[in-house]
């Protein structure tokens, strides 16, 4: 108990002085960040994301192929404003070491025994180091599946923009700013490429490759085409709703005739062996009773 009144009163004091040097901390890390555009060497600092940065350069997947593999989950994620490359595969060294040293930590607090500790500690580390990349993975399959849903709308309001007589980079940047969602932020960075210079081809190449979806790749492909071949914008984008609509129509149905096949697991495995010891059990325990 005196070791853990120390750690509490240690810790607490950690983040008040922490909570007290923010503003220094964030100078720090703004300054760190200097080197990388070329205007001076590599600036020594306390930032913890810094930490994350040097022990991901080392870590697997924290260079080269490795990091842009992570670059690409973290662009489909939406989560590449939050975390780098580098950060990310920092993360997956630091957790399951800390979740280890934790477990450890309470065999020298004597509430588990150190054999104990050190297998739960590698059990725990395995699962924490596993669940990182499955939580980006459902991040993205959650996140490509709100853009898939909301696509549709999206283009029925860009036509009827561009029936009013608006440009499409003006119906988009109308829906971008009267909208929010995922697929609202895909477009808004697809916009800002065009600004700073690429092709709207090439922007839009860029967001299909970033949500990985069939969908957003047929939207793209098909707009692309049109711009190219000079198809009504109009009509190819209620053609492309309307399409869409009815894939996700046929999707949504066929998810629903596999909904019994998916039940039947779970009903032989659970429900029915609890029928079966409700209506099945007194009767055996009175056969056993009147045999005995």
């Amino acid at each position: 108990m005196f070791l853990l009144v120390v750690v509490l009163i240690a810790a607490s004091g950690f983040f008040l002085l922490r909570a007290a040097a923010s503003k220094r901390i964030q100078v720090e890390s703004t300054l760190g960040r200097i080197p990388g555009y070329g205007y001076g060497e590599a600036a020594r600092t306390n930032d913890p994301r810094a930490w994350l940065r040097r022990i991901g350069r080392v870590a697997p997947g924290g260079r080269g192929q490795g990091a842009e593999a992570l670059r690409l989950k973290l662009a489909a994620a939406g989560w590449s404003r939050l975390l780098t490359p580098e950060e990310l595969a920092g993360l997956k060294v630091v957790v399951p070491l800390t979740v280890y040293g934790l477990m450890l930590s309470l065999s020298l607090l004597d509430v588990l025994p150190l054999g104990i500790a050190a297998l739960v500690g590698l059990i725990a580390a395995a699962i924490a180091y596993v669940s990182i990349p499955l939580a980006i993975d459902t991040r993205v399959r959650g996140r490509r599946d709100k853009i898939v849903a909301s696509l549709p709308t999206v283009l029925d309001l860009m036509t009827l923009s561009v029936e009013a007589g608006m440009s499409f980079d003006a119906s988009l940047q109308r829906v971008v700013r009267r909208l929010r969602g995922p697929l609202i932020d895909e477009l808004a960075l697809m916009l800002r490429d065009t600004q700073l210079g690429a092709s709207r081809g090439d922007a839009m190449a860029a967001m299909a490759g970033r949500v990985d979806a069939p969908e957003m790749t047929s939207f793209v492909r098909a707009l692309v085409q049109a711009d190219r071949l000079g198809v009504p914008l109009a009509q190819m984008l209620r053609t492309q709703a309307d399409d869409l609509r009815t894939r996700l129509r046929n999707e949504a149905e066929e998810q629903a005739m596999k909904a019994p096949v998916k039940m039947l697991f779970p009903t032989v495995l659970l429900i029915f062996p609890a029928v079966f010891i409700v209506v099945l059990g007194p009767a055996v325990i009175s056969l056993m009773a009147n045999l005995g």
